[in-house]
């Protein structure tokens, strides 16, 4: 049992964070993003697409059980996840809505279908220019009757950056997922650095028996991507906090997946062609 809650304050509070992702609440670039990637795999894999939306309130068993996180793991403290109750949290990873997802699909099995799932995701990290404690994730899960391999992975992880992140290529590190077979960490170069914008890997039989599809007969492909990190590599903005500014002359960039021409946080100063005088706020001021 978690022994550090929500108030109803901070719950309150969290709630009300705009997702980025959801144009129901606005236009933003990280939805064209989002298209621009949906657009790329429904292309090169001819397949249908559902895209879903959830509450981000889930169940713990949804979050970390059905994707078979370990019982005394150290993504479940309480240092790291918010809860709200006993068995319920906000979601630490947009994998949180795939379980319910998949027990939808095994209803009525797909042939071939593209799962795409985005919101927010809830955290207990730093505020900086490179962290938030509400940043914007990405699944993509492909589920397929038949057989998919690394092969089909890696072709993934190509359209994905390529659709993304054009002229960049794609970077892999072998990694272990609680819910997937041979996963990989994406990496992808900025300047100098490296910089890891998602995780992949073969969708476990085990995560898809359980939600009642035979993993004899499908088989799927997994994927999560940082929605902000991506977004401001796409545009060059070196700040997460200006993806949400409300200063129009920066908002008013992150309707489109254009370069992101950099503002000066000091008011406009006028200049009086005439008389030769500042007419901002700052006129006549020295030092």
């Amino acid at each position: 049992m978690p022994n550090v809650k929500l108030t109803h304050d901070a719950y309150r509070h969290a709630l009300a964070v705009r997702d980025l992702t959801d144009p129901a609440r606005g236009g933003h670039a990280m939805q064209l993003l989002i298209a621009a990637i949906e657009t790329a795999l429904r292309v090169a894999w001819g397949c249908d697409l559902l895209l879903h939306r959830a509450h981000p309130v889930v169940s713990v068993a949804d979050n970390y059980d059905r994707l078979h996180y370990p019982p005394g793991g150290a993504a479940r403290d309480a240092r790291y996840t918010r809860y709200v109750s006993e068995t319920l949290l906000l979601r630490t990873h947009t994998s949180a809505m795939i379980p319910a997802l998949l027990r939808r699909l095994a209803v009525e099995p797909p042939r071939d279908v593209l799962l795409v799932c985005p919101g927010l995701v809830y955290r207990r990290d730093q505020i900086d220019r490179l962290h938030t404690g509400e940043p914007h994730q990405l699944d993509l899960w492909r589920i397929y009757r038949g057989r998919l391999g690394v092969d089909s992975l890696r072709d993934m992880i190509a359209c994905v950056v390529t659709a993304a992140l054009p002229g960049r290529d794609p970077i892999t590190a072998a990694t272990t997922h609680p819910y997937t077979e041979h996963g990989l960490e994406i990496y992808v170069r900025d300047g100098e650095h490296r910089v890891e914008v998602g995780e992949c890997g073969l969708a476990s039989p085990h995560v898809l028996q359980e939600a009642g599809l035979d993993p004899r007969v499908y088989s799927g492909l997994a994927m999560g991507l940082g929605l902000d990190r991506i977004l401001m590599m796409r545009k060059g903005v070196e700040d997460i906090r200006l993806l949400r500014s409300a200063d129009q002359r920066v908002a008013a960039q992150m309707l489109d997946l254009e370069r992101y021409q950099p503002v000066s946080n000091q008011p406009r100063i006028r200049r009086d062609l005439f008389g030769g005088r500042d007419t901002g706020p700052y006129a006549g001021r020295v030092g």
